[in-house]
């Protein structure tokens, strides 16, 4: 049996922009990250592992200049949507 509990919060306006801009940001990276894999699919037929490629391509990403907002957000954040992506595509590809 699973078992929940709801919890409600009340962030101040601060609070929330600052939750805002991180749920955009990890929702950016998991639809980077899968476009990244399926492009290389389909031109390459190669497969990446999101869970390891895509993890190293955001420090790289946090060093460039386009994508150096990134470095604000939180990086476990980020790492975990890499995770996400990757259970994501076991489930799809396993039986």
């Amino acid at each position: 049996m699973l078992k929940a509990t709801r919890i409600r919060i009340h962030p101040t306006s601060e609070q929330a922009a600052f939750l805002n801009r991180q749920f955009g940001m990890v929702r950016f990276c998991y639809n980077t990250g899968l476009r990244i894999i399926s492009h290389r699919y389909k031109r390459h037929g190669q497969s990446l592992s999101a869970k390891h490629d895509t993890k190293r391509l955001l420090t790289v990403a946090k060093k460039s200049r386009k994508y150096g907002w990134m470095k604000e957000a939180d990086s476990i954040a980020l790492q975990q949507a890499c995770i996400n992506l990757d259970k994501a595509f076991q489930r799809f590809f396993d039986p």
